[in-house]
């Protein structure tokens, strides 16, 4: 197979808006031409939170691979939102959906699977919609030690001169692994919103990890609880704003992070939370909610773990989470998580399927000269 020339886009992701979102590229690489090492010093040059690269595929209907690196250049084995990014891709440029009749129905839908690092990833695109999801793969781990405020504070002097700040000094806070090589610390800042809002770009606090999830790619996302929306036969939409940052920077949308986030806090029982119905700032992620939702529900035949109805399985239990991130920096995304749980034997819950979805827009594309 010829070895060029490798093309590039660049968009926005969890954003239908250009020059919002979190920015990507994607370059797409011909005939396995690009050497890791040459990868890295594209991703570097890019300078995007990520640079996505994908390959061809082996044949019809089989896995495309792909590979993440960082803005260092350093490859990690999965990220929420250049795999959002790639699924728009290959469904508006490469697989170009064209349907019946040329008319568009909510009910259509396309589906491919990306082979990951962490392992093989369904994904979903709703044409209709332009909504694009995926069943991220997870392995969710609770590490034994938490980061202190104090940690905290070493990369985040300023914040201790805000009035609210008393509220969360002398807390610490949970360090989650999403899958291995993916770890954040979990600060909730609900009772010191202001904290949030003066946050600004620096390290990671140092965070200890248990041995076997050494070493690992560590982030600080720090969040506020918003209000949520109840709704009759629904499950309730939880609103959140997060700030995720890491290695002196700010990345404006972070799905892995995100999803750690709605895994720990489904897992936390926060759907037990005193909220208001018929909130106002939920009603913007009412809708985000309803396209994530209808990809959902058409796509338990293909999740990671297969949760077809069956009178022989427990009832699965949603929880919905709509987060705002990249708001400070004004670059608003819009992701929306959805966590499904399932009752053990022993009484305890665990997650079944953790899914993804945002929108994506792309404005430049281009090649790399040989």
């Amino acid at each position: 197979m010829a070895s060029g020339p490798h093309s590039f886009v660049i968009g926005v992701v969890f954003s239908p808006e250009r020059f919002k979102g979190n920015p990507l590229a994607i370059v797409a690489v011909r005939g396995n031409a690009l050497s890791l090492q040459r990868k890295s010093l594209i991703a570097k040059e890019f300078g995007y939170s990520e640079t996505v690269f994908i390959h061809d595929s082996p044949g019809p209907n089989l896995p495309r691979r792909i590979e993440i690196f960082t803005e260092q250049g350093e490859e990690i084995p999965f990220a929420g939102h250049p795999v959002i990014g790639v699924t728009h891709y290959i469904f508006s440029f490469v697989e170009k959906f064209i349907p019946a009749n040329n008319r568009q129905g909510e009910n259509e839908r396309q589906s491919a699977v990306l082979m990951t690092k962490a392992g093989p990833v369904p994904v979903f695109y709703n044409p209709y919609r332009h909504v694009a999801a995926c069943a991220v793969p997870h392995n969710l781990h609770l590490h034994s030690s938490r980061v202190s405020m104090d940690k905290i504070l070493s990369c985040q002097p300023q914040i201790q001169i805000v009035p609210t700040y008393d509220r969360v000094k002398g807390k610490s806070f949970p360090v989650v692994s999403f899958v291995k090589g993916m770890t954040f610390a979990l600060v909730d800042l609900t009772e010191a919103p202001e904290t949030l809002a003066a946050l600004g770009p620096s390290e990671a606090p140092e965070i200890e990890l248990d041995s076997e999830w050494s070493p690992s790619f560590t982030g600080a996302l720090y969040y506020k609880k918003q209000e949520a929306m109840v709704q009759e036969n629904e499950p309730t939409i939880h609103a959140i704003q997060a700030r995720m940052i890491t290695q002196k920077m700010e990345d404006p949308g972070t799905g892995s992070a995100c999803c750690a986030l709605a895994c720990y806090l489904a897992l936390d029982e926060m759907r037990a939370l005193k909220v208001r119905p018929k909130a106002d700032a939920a009603k913007e992620v009412k809708k985000e909610h309803d396209e994530a939702a209808e990809l959902a529900a058409k796509t338990e035949n293909v999740k990671l773990e297969d949760s077809k109805a069956s009178t022989s399985k427990p009832k699965l239990e949603r929880h919905v989470y709509a987060i705002h991130q990249g708001v400070e920096m004004g670059r608003l995304c819009t992701i929306a998580v959805e966590v499904d749980l399932k009752p053990e034997e022993d009484g305890s819950k665990s997650i079944a399927n953790v899914t993804l979805s945002g929108r994506v827009n792309f404005f430049a594309k281009g090649e790399l000269i040989p």
